[in-house]
């Protein structure tokens, strides 16, 4: 996949500028993001998923929705920071918490991830399912960057 580049601020306020302010409320954005990424068109989804955070900096489930479409698409860094944000706004986002975790993992961060299992568990008890899907992610073995490398090649023959 390619990388997904970030918009600069201006570009994300020049959509915002462009659409009524009905069509611009972060539920609004992040539906025409979620339409845009579901066409292919990663780029204008960034897009608009970041305008969605701009409309309103304070909306803990959209910087969730941003960092959720970052971690679809292996931008485990950003979704980290995005997730992280979310957490900052509501601590106890059940979401974020797991999507938090998960990227950890993918980042081969064992301990962070463990962390937000905690916490996760704390929030919602450990047999509420975010809990458990994390704890058997962390649970499956973990394959090493040359073990992917050794399955991107055998998978595109």
């Amino acid at each position: 996949m390619h990388h997904i580049r970030l918009v600069a601020t201006a570009a994300v306020l020049a959509v915002l500028a462009s659409v009524p302010s009905q069509a611009a409320s972060p539920e609004r954005l992040e539906q025409r993001a979620h339409a845009a990424e579901l066409a292919g068109h990663l780029d204008e989804a960034s897009m608009l998923y970041q305008s969605a955070v701009v409309a309103k900096p304070s909306r803990a489930q959209s910087y969730l929705a941003l960092a959720q479409f970052y971690a679809r698409h292996g931008e485990n860094h950003f979704a980290r920071k995005y997730f992280a944000e979310a957490l900052y706004l509501n601590p106890k986002m059940i979401p974020a918490l797991e999507g938090a975790g998960r990227t950890d993992l993918a980042l081969g961060d064992r301990n962070g991830a463990q962390g937000y299992l905690t916490r996760l568990r704390h929030v919602c008890g450990a047999h509420c399912p975010q809990a458990q899907d994390l704890a058997a992610a962390m649970s499956a073995p973990q394959s090493t960057p040359k073990q992917e490398a050794a399955k991107a090649s055998l998978d595109k023959r």
